[in-house]
């Protein structure tokens, strides 16, 4: 028997639709296994907490590094792993059919794995799931071995994802009483909102001022900008704006009267339609058009890729490669390209985004050119900007002349700038939301002005002081979040990190960086109002508690490039688990007597310095005095995690016993 086991039951219909009878086709519910509890790798003699029946949390027990890890089937999932256990008895060769990325291969390898497989595997890498590609993908079978650095990617960032959380999260949790839970991404991810948060309360406005000219030239009347000169030092901060009232309202007496044109250019330009989409670009724009959550897009790319109609939607790519060009014709006839454009897409078109160099282990999302029916809301709403954004390929560049004006008026100078469209090209498909899908974000340069001449003369009608503020950044967004994780050296200072962090990942990875925005609203470590991203209280006493090293986004950007280094089979994941487990051992060092974190969900202490109590009456330690978030005073082991509230007629004592909560 051929046994394909596939990552999930949509994906074994669309394999078997197109295999028939050639394969006997299984499928896993994603991760049918997982990684065992903490209580597995500590010793035996550690107490159990009678309300949870599981072992208390202890710092004595720390850090916790697996020599051997442990898996165990989901209980949800235990009929279908003896089900495809049996099946693998019987196969002579087993296809891996996981999600093209390192989950994907890593989900079935531990199938395989744990149930003792020893034959042949091959791998079918199905980056899309209509009829022509996969007949394709299964022409093209490889040697599952070419794929095992993929596997010990994904099986490192889990494990380094455990030793984190789990060492850290006890940690923190045992010093303050409260569960404090702390990830590898989802920390310094957080932290970018807090401190971009606190960036915007602390802004303080200032005022400055732009000086406009009102001209009127023969063709038309316009606006001009005052241009000061290079010898205006007085009036000036040192960005260069004019805060300077009596100086602005002079310079606006100057622009009535007589002038003449300096400068008139009129330069043909053009612009290729923007490169097809990740799945962070996506998320980013129906963030900003519709928005959507980074999740909801994610789940709804997910839903269309299964429905056969889109390609794999984790794809950190916005490239394609060149072989697949030939099939634009197909999919292009397919598609619902309005009537008045239909002349004009010409498949033989070739867009810079075309170029297999630039491809990683996938392309961009695009149609597949399976007919799309059916769809929700929010399906139709994600694949009109998938298919939209493929057939801009297919379309001319927009043609326009960028103009650039100088007249001059009272002696100072004033400048403008616009442009004239001459052929819309790939941004008649878009309509009147063109200037929405602009990525330059350039909007003094798209103002209309008249035709005119160098040498010209104006007329100026009047001068106008306009009194404006300096803006805080902008909230973020489910969208610039994402771009934010995926673009991390723009939040880096230093020069020397800042260059080699762009040559990395980001922090998380296309797949996971959704996943990572919903746990923190889950934990309440932000909230969602409307569509910002706003850090809560209990989000900023973590923030400001943890050590900064744990917090900064650069070193979890560099774990990710290393992951990828695994992946390209170029670093030994052990030295990787390696560098972990020592950063984890120094954290456990930093977490000092003196910190606590206010506002968590489960009874989090105020801060301040700890004093110590009685003895505990359980291990014989010395105990420490902390208080509850509305100021009462309790007692508690840092060895056992028992507490007490004090004796109500001699606080020296020990009170009435109670649990603290993890």
């Amino acid at each position: 028997m051929k046994l394909i086991i596939a990552e999930k039951p949509s994906l074994a219909k669309a394999i078997r639709d197109v295999v028939g009878r050639d394969y006997t086709v299984t499928n896993a519910f994603g991760h049918i296994l997982e990684q065992a509890e903490p209580d597995e790798y500590t010793p035996a003699d550690v107490p159990v907490n009678p309300k949870t029946g599981k072992k208390r949390w202890r710092l004595e027990d720390l850090p916790i590094f697996p020599q051997q890890w442990i898996k165990h089937p989901k209980p949800d999932a235990k009929e279908q792993l003896m089900k495809i256990k049996g099946m693998l008895k019987e196969a002579a060769l087993v296809v891996n059919a996981g999600d093209p990325d390192r989950e994907g291969q890593l989900l079935i390898d531990e199938i395989l794995e744990y149930c003792h497989y020893r034959g042949p595997v091959q791998r079918v890498w199905l980056a899309s799931l209509d009829e022509t590609s996969v007949k394709k993908a299964f022409a093209n079978l490889r040697d599952n071995k070419e794929y095992h650095t993929l596997s010990q990617a994904a099986e490192a960032r889990s494990q380094a994802d455990w030793v984190v959380g789990m060492n850290l999260t006890r940690a923190w949790t045992i010093r303050n009483s409260g569960l404090l839970s702390v990830g590898r991404v989802q920390t310094p991810t957080l932290a970018l909102v807090v401190r971009r948060d606190l960036e915007i309360e602390q802004f303080k406005p200032r005022d400055f001022f732009e000086v406009i000219a009102h001209c009127r030239h023969q063709n038309g009347d316009f606006l001009a900008k005052w241009k000061p000169s290079a010898n205006d030092g007085q009036g000036f901060d040192e960005e260069g704006r004019l805060v300077d009232r009596a100086l602005a309202d002079k310079i606006a007496a100057k622009a009535a009267g007589q002038g003449k044109v300096l400068r008139y250019e009129a330069k043909d330009s053009k612009q290729s339609a923007p490169l097809p989409f990740s799945l962070s670009a996506l998320q980013k724009a129906a963030s900003a058009k519709y928005g959507m959550s980074a999740n909801q897009v994610l789940e709804t790319a997910q839903a269309l890729y299964e429905k056969k109609i889109t390609s794999y939607p984790r794809s950190d790519a916005r490239y394609l490669p060149e072989e697949q060009h030939g099939d634009a014709g197909r999919i292009l006839s397919h598609l619902p390209i309005p009537d008045q454009l239909k002349t004009k897409v010409s498949a033989n078109r070739k867009h810079p985004a075309w170029n297999t160099g630039k491809v990683t282990a996938h392309h961009a999302i695009i149609p597949t050119g399976d007919r799309a029916s059916g769809l929700t809301d929010a399906e139709q709403k994600i694949y009109d900007l998938i298919w939209k954004s493929y057939v801009a390929l297919f379309l001319q560049d927009y043609l326009y002349k960028a103009i650039g004006v100088t007249v001059s008026l009272g002696g100072e100078q004033w400048i403008a700038s616009g442009r004239l469209d001459m052929d819309m090209g790939w941004k008649a498909l878009y309509g009147a939301s063109a200037a929405d899908d602009d990525e330059d974000g350039d909007s003094d340069g798209k103002a209309k002005l008249p035709a005119m001449t160098t040498g010209d003369a104006i007329a100026g009608q009047k001068g106008e002081v306009q009194a404006k503020q300096t803006k805080p950044p902008a909230r973020f967004t489910d969208g610039t979040m994402i771009e934010a994780m995926s673009n991390i050296h723009k939040f880096v200072t230093d020069a020397a990190a800042k260059a080699k962090l762009k040559e990395t990942s980001g922090i998380g990875t296309e797949a996971t960086r959704a996943n990572v925005l919903e746990t923190l609203v889950k934990r309440g470590f932000v909230t969602r109002t409307g569509k910002q991203i706003i850090s809560t209280a209990t989000g900023r006493s973590l923030i400001k508690a943890l050590p900064t090293d744990l917090t900064d986004p650069v070193t979890t950007a560099r774990w990710e490039d290393h992951l990828s280094s695994i992946a390209d089979g170029k670093l030994d994941p052990d030295k990787f688990m390696g560098a972990i487990q020592q950063m984890v051992r120094e954290q456990l060092g930093k977490v000092t007597a003196g910190v606590s974190v206010s506002g968590g969900k489960s009874g989090g202490v105020t801060g301040g310095q700890k004093k110590a109590g009685p003895q505990c009456p359980d291990c014989k330690t010395a105990t420490i005095i902390l208080a509850t978030k509305t100021g009462k005073p309790f007692v508690k082991c840092e060895k056992c995690g028992s507490a007490w509230w004090p004796d109500r007629n001699d606080p020296k004592k020990l009170g009435s016993k109670w649990e603290a909560r993890k």
